[in-house]
């Protein structure tokens, strides 16, 4: 059994530092040479030595060619080629160069014949700068590649940044010839009629139900297990990252205690000191009755040893390693701050056994790190968040198989496993047995016979688990003159291991057909995909080949159940080409240096009025486009959303700020649905650009938006603390309420507005705004918390209309749904009818374009706290579409960006949070993440129109 250890509060003695690795190769010891037993013998060793290459060059030519030339099976002969044909011909291709022969140029071979000679012992080479790539939420705006995706595929729950991506690996898919196969789900339980009642997929595929669900307060954990290609992280990284994206994050899962090989990346262990002796099962003396599935031991005797973990996010940590009879220890220390101490003796006298040891994170922690005392096995450590969310382990051993699988302890392959309580276990080996039958040192048989066993050892250690078996990849063998070739084998091992996973219940992915089939490593590695070795891919390979298996993943998933909402939620930026011509023609226009003014005017509810979302669309548009102004500002409380932007409003007296929410309709409002009200003497302020440096350029305009009310003296305004005169009274007596907007031509970035309240009267302020007299953009945010569609309609439409036009926009923005999601009682068809006609009336008005935006994805908490859909996020999400279709309007899904369904449950256990805790706002850092998705798609669509579309004089606003 294994043993669970209880872990010992008493605070350690401090760690010492983990030192640095040292990736330097040991110095050489004494030569392998025999001393000389004569001085002739001595004099005969310095010729040989002397001539070593040159003779063995001769004897390796001399043997290659014998051997083409033999009666021998084609696969030894070192040069295929020779055979057929003259051979002088042949000798001529073979030795002259190819600028000479006239043939194609190949890429300069390798070791001749050894195009995955070491694959089994030799780790893939990091050959390659690996670019980072950007943050989610950076807003570089850099343009989609346009790949037509088929519906279907697997990409509709893929967040906006993270659909980008994909869409490029789309497009190198199809220039590659690689293809999307479907999961082999087979059947893991059969009825009594011999019907399927369980496929091999099916406990992975229900807990991830359950986790979107909200039904599930546990991680769903996968186990994979493999060969190189898993240990360099680069096919399973991308696969964790859409996994945890889609269905939430669990934390980053098994780690090594350091790099258990001297070359590769750090990304799936600790950072260890040098000390350490690492034992694995791939070795020639491998730690026998030891390790698990974990696979390598790590271990120290003597001197004290450590290693660190980045923990950012992490809540609980677990520790594997070998309970002896030798006394040791472990201490934790979590920022340099003594934690817990374990002690790793075990409890028997005699034998040792697998065992494991939690402890529960600070909130906060940022760095955990082991401290060794004595004699001391580690295995591994575990990282998760302690919440619900996908854990995804990786184990990938240099020259794995499943016959070095089998090598594990038994009991502590059981213990091991049991302890993840795994959902599904992957087995992605069978490379290097068919580089071993290529090379006839194994055969059909052995290599069935062993991945039965496997499988077998899975199932039964893990009986409710699912159970995946992955084909190899093509890989290929370079001849003496350069020619890449198919390797031996891999095929007919895919071929045994889709009949050993039918048989075994086990689910099967072919990545051999996925690939590209026979041949594909040669297209790879013409393409840069592939490593020299024909064998590895390089990064960007790999992420193809993550690409193709987590598409395979997400559609087996979409296959098992029904969609939580029965709604068409399509992603990226809709009807762009024909809704936004003129808009873009506009920015085209502008880019091109002709000197004119493009206005953007984006309506909404709290997301516009929160700012966080419209500063970082502007922030993008206005650096490529021109920055000609702040825009519309409403009058209002100070808000420390607007310092940001250099922005700040102040109130002085008595004011009362009112909204249009719960008004009667037909009110006078300004353009967010907000009027300040001042008492006699009460004062207003506006500034602009704050802290800016004093200038004298660029000059401007800064006008005033207030109600003029009959028999009311006006307000005194000042500009930057210069009184403004007033002005003329209108030729005929006010007999109602009127909107009066008042310009101020100004000089300089930075500006203020004061209104004051005559001493025996009132004022109505409505905001302001601020535009530069330079070339660039002006993006107005007009936003009001809870607002709707209905509560732009029912606003006096004279009044809207008439501070719209001054705004001048080209293109209007639209936000409204979320709050309409949340209403049991909405009528969609009212929604539709009503939102229809706002649309026209309000392009009429400003002749503009206009850009609809449908809601972020909108839960509620039932009375047993788990999350579910607002009640009418079916509807809008179904009618929002229609509405733009019928306005004439583009149409952008928020929602779809985000991920789709259940997508702000993911937000919200993001780290940092993107999702607020209400299940309806969003937090800063989501709403830069989803303006960074939304600039992205309109500046994509922007730059085809430029490509294509021409450009036509209109008349401007």
């Amino acid at each position: 059994m294994a043993a669970h250890h209880t872990v010992s509060a008493s605070p350690g003695k401090g760690d010492s530092p983990a030192r640095p690795p040292d990736d330097r190769a040991r110095k050489g010891g004494e030569s392998f040479d025999p001393p000389p037993k004569s001085q002739s013998h001595a004099a005969l060793l310095d010729f040989l030595k002397a001539r070593s290459t040159g003779l063995t060059l001769i004897l390796t030519v001399a043997l290659a060619l014998g051997l083409s030339l033999a009666p021998v099976p084609q696969a030894l002969r070192p040069l295929p080629s020779l055979q057929g044909g003259p051979l002088g011909e042949k000798l001529v291709a073979l030795v002259l160069p190819t600028s000479v022969s006239g043939g194609r140029a190949a890429r300069p071979p390798g070791e001749v014949m050894t195009a995955g000679a070491g694959a089994a012992t030799r780790p893939p080479e990091e050959t390659e700068e690996v670019e980072d790539e950007a943050d989610a939420g950076a807003l570089l705006a850099e343009p989609l590649p346009a790949v037509p995706t088929t519906p279907g595929i697997g990409l509709e729950e893929l967040s906006a940044p993270t659909l980008a991506r994909a869409k490029d690996l789309e497009a190198l898919r199809e220039r590659m010839g690689a293809q999307h196969v479907d999961l082999e789900l087979n059947c893991r339980k059969a009825g009594p009629d011999g019907g399927c009642l369980e496929d091999g997929l099916a406990p992975f595929t229900r807990a991830l139900a359950e986790l979107r669900a909200d039904a599930r307060r546990t991680p769903v954990r996968v186990v994979h297990l493999g060969d190189s290609l898993v240990a360099s992280d680069h096919i399973t990284d991308l696969v964790r990252d859409r996994l945890q994206e889609r269905f939430g994050t669990g934390g980053k899962g098994f780690l090594f205690i350091t790099r258990p090989a001297s070359a590769g990346r750090w990304t799936r262990s600790g950072r260890g000191s040098d000390g350490w002796e690492i034992e694995r099962l791939v070795d020639t003396r491998w730690p026998r009755d030891r390790v698990g599935w974990t696979g390598v031991a790590f271990s120290t005797d003597k001197a004290s040893q450590s290693t660190r973990y980045d923990v950012e996010g992490s809540r609980v940590a677990e520790l594997f390693f070998l309970a002896q009879p030798a006394s040791g220890s472990v201490q934790f220390s979590v920022d340099g701050k003594p934690l817990q101490r374990i002690h790793t003796r075990g409890f028997s006298k005699s034998k040792s056994e697998a065992a494991f040891a939690r402890l529960t994170l600070p909130q906060g922690a940022k760095t955990l790190t082991l401290t060794t005392a004595g004699k001391v096995e580690l295995h591994g450590m575990t990282l998760e968040t302690g919440t619900p969310g996908v854990v995804y382990d990786t184990v990938g051993l240099l020259g794995g198989m499943a016959e070095v699988y089998l090598r594990a302890q038994p009991a502590a392959f059981r213990a091991q496993l049991r302890q993840r309580k795994p959902s599904l276990v992957v087995l992605m080996v069978g490379g290097n047995e068919a580089f071993f039958y290529s090379r006839n040192r194994t055969t059909l048989d052995e290599v069935r016979a062993q991945i039965k066993e496997l499988m077998a050892r899975v199932r039964s250690n893990v009986p409710n688990a699912a159970c995946l078996l992955m084909s190899p990849i093509d890989a290929g063998v370079r001849t003496m003159s350069g020619e890449v070739v198919p390797r031996r084998g891999t095929r007919e091992i895919g071929d045994i291991y889709r009949e050993e996973a039918r048989a075994a219940g086990c689910a099967f992915w072919d990545a051999y057909a996925a690939m590209g089939g026979e041949g594909a490593a040669a297209r790879w590695f013409e393409e840069g995909l592939m490593l020299d070795d024909l064998v590895h891919p390089r990064a960007r390979g790999s992420d193809l080949l993550g690409h193709l298996f987590d598409l395979s993943l997400q559609r087996a998933f979409a296959k098992s159940r029904a969609p939580l909402v029965a709604v068409a939620d399509p992603t990226g930026l809709q009807d762009a080409d024909t809704a936004l011509v003129r808009t873009f023609d506009k920015l085209k226009r502008r880019e091109s240096g002709e000197a004119l003014r493009v206005g953007i005017t984006q309506l909404g509810g709290s997301h516009t009025a929160s700012h966080y979302f419209t500063d970082a669309v502007r922030e993008v548009l206005t650096k490529r486009f021109g920055d000609a102004g702040r825009g519309f500002i409403a009058a209002g409380k100070p808000s420390a959303r607007l310092e940001p932007a250099g922005v700040t409003r102040a109130l002085e007296g008595a004011w009362t700020v009112e909204d249009a929410k719960d008004a009667p309709p037909g009110g006078l409002w300004g353009l967010t649905g907000i009027r300040a009200v001042g008492g006699p003497g009460a004062k207003l302020r506006i500034q602009f650009c704050k802290d800016c440096p004093d200038a004298k350029a660029p000059s401007g305009r800064l006008d005033l938006y207030a109600l003029d009310v009959p028999d009311t003296r006006a307000p005194d305004i000042t500009v930057d603390g210069e009184a403004m005169p007033p002005e003329a009274p209108p030729p005929e007596p006010l007999t109602a309420p009127t909107v009066r907007i008042r310009s101020f031509p100004v000089t300089g970035p930075s500006h203020t507005v004061e209104v004051a309240a005559p001493p025996d009267g009132s004022v109505t302020v409505l905001g302001a705004s601020l535009e530069y007299d330079t070339p660039g953009l002006v993006y107005d945010a007009l936003g009001l918390p809870g607002a709707t569609s209905f509560t732009l309609r029912d606003m006096d439409a004279a009044a809207v209309d008439a501070q719209l036009v001054s705004r001048r926009p080209d293109l209007l923005v639209f936000w409204y749904g979320t709050n309409e999601a949340g209403r049991a009682d909405l009528d969609a068809v009212a929604l539709r009818r009503d939102y229809t006609a706002l649309l026209r009336r309000l392009r009429k008005a400003t002749n503009a374009e206009c850009l609809l935006l449908g809601p972020t994805d909108r839960l509620e908490q039932d009375a047993s706290g788990r999350w579910k859909e607002a009640p009418a996020l079916a509807s809008v999400l179904n009618t929002l579409p229609q509405v733009a279709k019928d306005a004439g309007c583009a149409y952008w899904s928020p929602r779809a960006a985000m991920g789709g369904e259940r997508s702000m449950l993911r937000w919200q256990r993001a780290q940092p949070a993107l999702g607020h805790a209400d299940g309806i706002h969003l937090t800063p850092e989501g709403y830069a993440r989803l303006a960074g998705a939304f600039a992205r798609e309109l500046l994509t669509a922007y730059e085809a129109h430029r490509k294509v579309g021409p450009t036509s004089r209109v008349e401007d606003n």
